[in-house]
């Protein structure tokens, strides 16, 4: 095929994904999700669907490996299934109609989904996901094979050669997101890929390509996360002023960041589960500890949900800064504010209340503070 056939074939391939994922959704047939996983014994598996802000779970009794879902959508949504220890883990797009799902809890990376356009389109590209992965399994199981044996020479060539393979990974499946969402414009597969690249570090770029999106898409549910998102992080990019906002400390006081003005204050977003969270703060105390005097504040904001876990972190850390939440996990007000979809995240703030940097973590954070206080 020559570069002007290519061309031609892709820009009808695009405009037959167009009608097919955007033809009006037949709510009152709903969807049917039939599926059947060999050497599944549990009593019972879940179906997760929805965007990121609004996910619904649902749950079907299994028998014998088999299982139904019965549900209706609105347009086409990721979803994931799912057992209690995610020794099935299946990721797939839902959308009205008859959905298939076959395969062995022994080949997790073989299970094949087949339903209407988008459902099939979403398993043709994640299996590309999948086959990149399947090296970097082989090497951690040899590397636990080491590990089990006491094998120390096995151990260090295997996670040299498994830390390789995840690099490599990590790249193959970035490039194949990326051009997958500049190729399928019209696709709700790639606002759903690209709600989970949008960062502070690649706006521009994201505007782009969402900008780039069919109308449809950009109006979807999906489509308007992305464009909150970007609304977001615009709003917090390095140089700009902090949003200001009001939360209650975990002595029921209202601690605000203007209270913080005239000083430099790093904003660390974290939750007592997050285990990275809780293997940061000892860096994080031992800078306190150094710069404090000189003016350095830390104001916390847990995304926990249970207050005593909250305490409990905060106790057995030895964090002394000021901690704030409205113990709504991810769906607390100021991460949303500050568009935090990971933690754990933080910005430094200058005693004018400008952004200054984020995401400081170990020598980053003490290198940062030395430019300040030399």
């Amino acid at each position: 095929m020559n570069k002007k056939t290519a061309v031609t074939a892709t820009l009808l391939s695009g405009a037959l994904l167009f009608f097919s994922f955007h033809k009006p959704a037949d709510n009152k047939k709903g969807f049917v999700v039939k599926g059947h996983i060999r050497g599944l014994t549990d009593s019972a598996i879940y179906l997760a669907y929805g965007t990121l802000g609004t996910m619904k779970a649902d749950t079907a009794r299994v028998v014998n490996g088999s299982f139904v879902f019965k549900g209706s959508v609105k347009e086409p949504l990721y979803g994931m299934l799912f057992n209690k220890n995610y020794s099935v883990k299946v990721d797939m797009f839902v959308d009205n109609g008859a959905i298939t799902i076959n395969g062995s809890v022994d080949s997790v990376y073989d299970v094949k989904v087949s339903g209407p356009a988008v459902v099939n389109e979403f398993a043709k590209y994640n299996q590309q996901l999948l086959d990149t992965r399947k090296p970097v399994q082989t090497i951690y199981e040899q590397m636990l094979a080491a590990y089990k044996a006491n094998d120390s020479v096995a151990l260090k060539t295997t996670r040299a050669a498994f830390d390789s393979a995840r690099n490599l990974q990590t790249k193959q499946a970035a490039d194949i997101q990326m051009a997958y969402i500049k190729q399928h414009p019209h696709s709700p597969v790639s606002a759903w890929e690209l709600v989970h690249i949008v960062s502070d570090k690649n706006l521009e770029e994201s505007s782009r390509l969402f900008n780039a999106m069919d109308k449809t898409v950009q109006q979807s549910s999906l489509g308007q996360e992305i464009a909150t998102r970007i609304k977001t992080l615009s709003s917090i990019v390095t140089g700009k002023q902090a949003p200001a906002f009001t939360q209650q400390s975990v002595q029921n006081q209202p601690v605000s960041l203007s209270s913080y003005a005239g000083k430099y204050v790093l904003l660390e977003f974290w939750a007592s589960w997050c285990g990275p969270c809780r293997a940061e703060n000892p860096n994080l105390r031992k800078d306190y500890q150094q710069y404090h005097q000189k003016g350095f504040e830390v104001l916390a904001v847990s995304l926990d949900h249970v207050k005593e876990n909250w305490e409990k972190a905060i106790a057995q850390d030895s964090l002394p800064w000021t901690h704030v939440s409205d113990l709504k996990g991810w769906k607390n007000e100021v991460g949303q504010l500050y568009g935090v979809n990971a933690v754990p995240a933080n910005f430094l703030i200058d005693p004018s209340g400008k952004i200054i940097a984020q995401n400081l973590r170990g020598e980053a954070l003490n290198k940062k503070l030395a430019e300040i206080w030399p």
